[in-house]
């Protein structure tokens, strides 16, 4: 019968492999172990009349007009989010009215859209947000 050889490669393979799962282990610890990144603290919106400067906002439903109801669906959507959102003009956003009526073809859109005060939570949000996103506008408040 042969005994088998120990074989260093292998070993030394093997060594590495359980080296690094075990520094990742120790950099991952702390308060946020276990944490579903998607559950994490989602971004904070901002009322858009009292932000100063620029916004961005995340418009996740537009219609030709405030009575349709899809814009009702989506403010109750939202708002089991965490989000209080109404739906508003994108007239009140520079630069956001002629892109949303290029794009839907609406003379006067009306939206529901969530302000944030940056580029990078409104990212967030329409990461985490399984609706559907029509576009990205920033500007600042202009009614």
């Amino acid at each position: 019968m042969r005994t088998p050889r120990h074989r260093p490669g292998r070993l030394a393979a093997a060594s590495l492999a359980v080296a690094a799962l075990l520094t990742l282990a120790a950099c991952s610890g702390g308060e946020d172990e276990g944490v579903d990144p998607s559950s994490a603290d989602w971004p904070q919106a901002v009322d858009p009349a009292a932000h100063e400067g620029e916004f961005v906002v995340v418009w996740t439903a537009i219609a030709e007009n405030a009575e349709d109801p899809a814009l009702a669906a989506e403010v109750e959507r939202l708002a089991a989010e965490g989000y209080e959102v109404e739906p508003w003009s994108p007239g009140c956003q520079s630069g956001a009215q002629e892109p949303l009526t290029t794009l839907t073809g609406f003379t006067e859109p009306v939206g529901v859209g969530v302000a944030f005060a940056s580029e990078e939570d409104a990212g967030v949000f329409d990461t985490r947000d399984e609706g559907s996103t029509v576009s990205h506008t920033t500007g600042t408040w202009t009614c």
